[in-house]
């Protein structure tokens, strides 16, 4: 059921308007402005890849179904096993961790594709009722640091209107140089829409 929505991209048509990826597409335009080389990890087929299209090199890796278009390369497969050849220089990994068994191992791997890591996951969602396919709710800024063995350089943390406990996501940002600061500088050459 999941891969059929994944596959029609009624998930993504379901959410893609949300705030959050309001967000990732400022931060990305912001501090991916000289990226050549960018991955995506548990895309689901949701066509964001896209927007980035000065990137010249965009991939998208999902244990089921890839995002693939022109520019894009869709790879499925389990980050774990492949040989994506030499440091992203921006990857992003939204609402994906949460569905992870072992999260620490999949985050540690995100941090060792890229030197920018941008990562999303639900903040604080209730374990009741259970929602499909999480296996860490709820999760926190503390269990996200634990999975990621460090603090983010920067974090946000977003709620969508109207949606109640489940509409808040954390997005944290990861760089290679764990004492980087983020400051309003770095959006001063952002790419603009």
């Amino acid at each position: 059921m999941a891969d059929e929505a994944f596959r029609t991209q009624k998930y993504w048509h379901e959410r893609s308007d949300m705030l959050y990826y309001r967000y990732i597409d400022y931060l990305v335009r912001s501090l991916g402005t000289s990226a050549t080389r960018m991955l995506d990890v548990g895309t689901g087929n949701c066509p964001y890849l896209d927007w980035f299209d000065w990137i010249e090199t965009r991939v998208s890796v999902d244990i089921r179904v890839p995002y693939s278009a022109p520019g894009i390369q869709g790879v499925k497969g389990d980050i774990h096993e492949l040989d994506l050849g030499a440091k992203f220089d921006l990857v992003t990994s939204l609402q994906v961790l949460e569905h992870v068994p072992d999260a620490t191992r999949f985050a540690r791997r995100l941090l060792e594709l890229g030197r920018l890591l941008i990562v999303s996951v639900p903040f604080r969602w209730p374990p009741k009722p259970p929602t499909p396919g999480h296996v860490h709710d709820p999760v926190t800024r503390e269990k996200l640091a634990e999975w990621m063995g460090r603090a983010p350089n920067w974090d946000i943390v977003v709620r969508e209107p109207f949606i109640g406990p489940k509409g808040a996501r954390l997005i944290s940002i990861y760089d290679e140089d764990p004492a980087r600061v983020f400051t309003r500088a770095d959006t001063r050459d952002r790419r603009l829409r």
